[in-house]
């Protein structure tokens, strides 16, 4: 398998702990390391490869499973970016080689959102600063389809200590399949969560498998 965008091993990890033959690869050295740490802590050994999914060559290896999670394929913004990534996993797919990726189904009341109304995310524990909350704002742009996200992290003693920019592009349902065969695959599947149901209009994001 080879998992795509996968930072700190979040997927990689497990899917390694569970048997399969598994290479991460993310563009960011950080998270790289951040997943070499956590797979260290678990005594687990991680085949880890700097990349850019948009366009990489991994000599001639191929993959009976290729995997993109958690929405990580909407940091793809331009009909180039998705042609290069679509090209690029067609080649390191074994002919009977599934792509597999999760995307947001985007909705009019989430694109229209205010965007100077912040929107609590979640809160988390970190070790040195303790309670952090995180919230966003959104501004969607039509012409783009890229809804630019911001996210802020505030502790008790600090609002705002650190913000994030986080641009997302939204990929309509009638969209994808133009997309997916524009890099030379095909859609084969299409489901509304993961526990493989229909899509439909009251799904919540679209899960796809594509083919050679």
């Amino acid at each position: 398998m080879l998992d795509l965008a996968c930072g700190s091993g979040r997927l990689t990890i497990p899917l390694a702990q569970a048997g399969f033959q598994v290479v991460g690869g993310d563009l960011s050295p950080e998270m790289l390391e951040r997943a070499r740490s956590h797979a260290r802590a678990r005594a687990v050994e991680l085949d880890l490869v700097q990349l850019d999914m948009r366009d990489f060559d991994l000599g001639g290896r191929t993959f009976d499973t290729i995997v993109v999670a958690v929405n990580s394929i909407l940091h793809l913004h331009s009909l180039h970016d998705f042609r290069g990534f679509f090209g690029s996993v067609g080649r390191h797919l074994s002919p009977q080689g599934r792509l597999v990726f999760d995307a947001f189904l985007p909705s009019i009341a989430m694109l229209n959102a205010d965007p100077n109304k912040r929107e609590l995310i979640g809160t988390v524990v970190h070790d040195g600063f303790g309670a952090i909350t995180v919230e966003e704002t959104a501004r969607y742009d039509p012409l783009t389809q890229i809804r630019h996200v911001d996210w802020y992290w505030s502790s008790k003693t600090e609002k705002d200590f650190w913000r994030v920019a986080l641009p997302m592009r939204s990929i309509f349902p009638q969209e994808m399949p133009l997309l997916v065969t524009s890099g030379g695959l095909r859609l084969i599947e299409r489901f509304g969560g993961f526990d493989r149901g229909p899509l439909t209009a009251e799904s919540m994001r679209q899960i796809c498998v594509c083919g050679l």
